[in-house]
């Protein structure tokens, strides 16, 4: 089972202040979006802060871009995206479900709904008291197989920037609780921070990704029977990276990354699934091909 992943898109409306971006806009998102849409996976996944403030204009063009490729695609909520309207408007515009659950015969996938709805003063995250419940019961009932949890913001005191204030799950929500009694190999899957980074703590992995126009990137999450494969596909394009330095240089609610987003460690990574331990040690990449020979 293969599962492409973007970091935080920031598709922005184009404002009279920086209309001169409207075609570099246009033609980097609808670019981007084709590259990624091409690669093979079976399910496609952004990460949240899909678009810049979350208005009926920026769901409705970027859907546009999204539905043309006929791919199944699923949004997980980040802060910008309900910044401009409510949750329930802007599921309604997005036909995706606030919080759910797919089961394979490979792994259980949860995504979550960390957002605070219209809260410009505080962009942390938050889970409610039913997510809570919630995901306490899919830990428990995804049993032996992988648990991938897919959350906008990270949990408190894990991947890079998480342990800041407003840039994790609020550390009053005992997140760390809900996800330790995984029986077997657990993932987490992050944005907001607009760094690349993987932590490991016990038998879960967390995994953060920088945000789109920082790096025109798609990470791959392949899970097979003996390991879940963490990979990094650049889309090493000079009219992309021209076009997205132009596009966040100029846009409102968003600051281009100046210091380098990570390691090749925080890219690339393997986590072996062995069905006589419960605690599955990361490797690095360069080592898929032993476990598989094994």
């Amino acid at each position: 089972m293969k599962i492409a992943v973007i970091g935080d898109l920031h598709f922005p409306s184009v404002k009279e202040s920086y209309a001169f971006i409207r075609e570099d806009r246009q033609s980097f998102f609808e670019s981007f979006m084709e590259q990624f849409f091409s690669i093979p996976a079976d399910l496609y996944v952004s990460i949240g802060d899909l678009t810049n403030f979350g208005s009926a204009d920026e769901l409705e063009d970027i859907y546009g871009m999204i539905r043309q490729h006929e791919k199944p695609f699923v949004h997980v909520l980040g802060n910008h995206d309900v910044y401009a309207m409510n949750r329930k408007n802007v599921l309604h515009i997005t036909q995706q479900e606030r919080f759910h659950t797919i089961s394979t015969e490979h792994a259980t996938l949860a995504f979550l709904d960390t957002a605070q709805e219209q809260n410009y003063e505080d962009w942390g995250g938050t889970l409610d008291l039913v997510q809570q419940q919630w995901l306490e019961n899919v830990v428990q009932e995804s049993g032996d197989l992988p648990l991938i949890v897919f959350g906008h913001h990270p949990v408190h005191g894990t991947t890079k920037n998480s342990e800041k204030e407003k840039r994790c799950i609020s550390p009053d929500i005992p997140m760390w609780e809900l996800l330790k009694p995984k029986q077997r190999a657990g993932l987490y899957v992050n944005g907001h921070n607009h760094y690349n980074s993987i932590a490991a703590r016990e038998q879960w992995t967390f995994l953060q990704i920088a945000a789109v126009l920082d790096e025109q990137a798609v990470r791959i999450i392949d899970v097979s029977e003996s390991l879940i494969a963490i990979d990094y596909i650049p889309l090493m394009d000079p009219k992309l990276q021209t076009a997205a330095h132009m596009i966040g240089t100029a846009i409102d609610h968003f600051q281009l990354k100046p210091h380098p987003l990570g390691t090749q460690a925080d890219v690339k990574y393997a986590i072996p699934l062995s069905a006589s331990s419960p605690i599955a040690t990361g490797l690095d990449l360069h080592d898929i091909q032993k476990i598989k020979t094994r």
